[in-house]
């Protein structure tokens, strides 16, 4: 059998399929040993012990697993066009961030990647998403629409088309170019040292207009920090070898210390705002991240592969932020696996508890992506599409502490099924 592919369902007769497993992670409700979860017309309908499901039940198709039944991952930061871009190759330590970022423009202009290429790999990118337990991601790209035109897997994709333009004559093209985008487009910035505030508060109002997600990369480098607060830094001298630098940063009239508070002076903080890596942030910035109800996603593993530092999740779930996990893209991470993400956040913040890494990657991405009503946790009334993994290590687990100990710090299971009805 193909460890990859949907568990097969016969015609519901009765109507309610029950689904029996020996550990049952709801992720919003304690896990469950010798665990159930009932399914009827393509939702979850309950969720409990075996023998009380059973119970209630007890006309129910019965439908055996191995392992554990936990809710499918979100991946809430990718560009899957950069797919093909896999020997961009990690910063050395005498290398700044903007090294990097030229590296990738270089690869990127001199077109050696065909188009078909690039569509070839993310569409692979995205299967292997699928093969390994996500079921929903948040897709960045530059290319409108996204060059995922047949989406070959199962995993629901929001796209974003990323702007980008850090001078008056970058904003007057874009302003323009905006006010032309069908609304069947959703659009965003991409970060704050490449984006004029002009364009960003366009782009948000557009966001506000159209009601879609608002995203953007903040804080990722402490050469961006030095940027916003005094103008100097590599992105400076970025800009100026490449003739986009006009004084734009630090802008007139925004006193920050900070990326968030930047955005704060901006009037950007609302509970819209997906505020994605946040490594170089302040408490009082993730304090003020917490109160306006903002989103945040971490990328730890592309964070390492930069070598941009840490982000202080410790901080954000102190102040009451369930961040998101995202991989960003191959050309900056060593592989996009969510397991893995989880596994760097596991030794990079040992404090931290297994079930908060857990829910970051299911729940925490859900309601990033504003889609918690289906995903992110096995409870009445979400969709009946969830994960049934199992592996030797799994296989050997005799309490909870161990079973959470195992799923995110044991890398990708051996065995991932999917359950979906309806």
């Amino acid at each position: 059998m193909d460890p990859f592919s949907p568990i097969k369902n016969a015609p519901l007769s009765p109507a309610v399929s029950l689904y029996l497993a020996p550990w049952v992670v709801p992720i919003s409700s304690p896990v469950i040993s010798d665990g159930a979860v009932a399914l009827a017309n393509g939702r979850i309908l309950a969720v409990g012990s075996s023998a009380t499901l059973r119970a209630q039940f007890s006309e129910a198709r019965i439908e055996r697993c191995q392992g554990v039944l936990l809710p499918g991952l979100v991946n809430a930061h990718i560009h899957l066009e950069l797919s093909a871009y896999t020997h961009i190759t990690d910063s050395a330590p005498d290398e700044t961030f903007c090294d990097w970022i030229r590296s990738l423009l270089q690869v990127r202009q001199e077109g050696g990647i065909a188009p078909e290429e690039i569509i070839s790999a993310a569409q692979q990118m995205l299967q292997q998403q699928h093969d390994t337990g996500v079921l929903l991601l948040l897709d960045i790209g530059n290319i409108p629409p996204s060059p995922l035109a047949t989406n070959p897997s199962s995993v629901q994709v929001i796209f974003l088309l990323e702007l980008l333009g850090p001078n008056a004559k970058a904003e007057e093209q874009l302003l323009a170019r905006i006010a032309s985008l069908p609304d069947s487009v959703a659009a965003t910035p991409h970060a704050l040292y490449s984006t004029t505030p002009g364009i960003i508060s366009a782009l948000k109002q557009r966001a506000d207009r159209l009601q879609h997600l608002f995203s953007l990369h903040v804080a990722e480098s402490a050469d961006e920090i030095e940027l916003l607060r005094n103008g100097q830094g590599c992105f400076r001298s970025f800009l100026e070898e490449r003739g986009a630098w006009e004084d734009t940063f630090p802008p007139l009239g925004i006193d920050s210390h900070g990326a968030v508070e930047y955005l704060e002076r901006l009037g950007l903080l609302t509970a819209d705002l997906l505020c994605v890596h946040c490594v170089q942030v302040s408490e009082k910035e993730v304090q003020m991240l917490a109160a306006r109800g903002c989103k945040v996603c971490l990328c730890p593993g592309s964070n390492r592969f930069l070598g941009v530092g840490i982000a202080p999740l410790e901080q954000m779930l102190h102040h009451q932020l369930l961040p998101a996990l995202g991989t960003d893209s191959i050309a900056s991470n060593e592989t996009l696996d969510l397991w893995r993400e989880m596994r760097i956040l596991r030794e990079d913040h040992p404090r931290v508890s297994p079930t908060k890494i857990l829910a970051m990657a299911t729940l925490g991405g859900a309601a990033a992506l504003e889609r918690e009503q289906d995903f992110g946790t096995l409870a009445p009334g979400r969709k009946a599409s969830f994960l049934n993994v199992d592996s030797q290590l799994l296989q050997g687990v005799r309490n909870e502490e161990q079973l959470l100990d195992v799923l995110t710090g044991g890398g990708c299971p051996s065995t991932i099924r999917w359950v979906i009805e309806g």
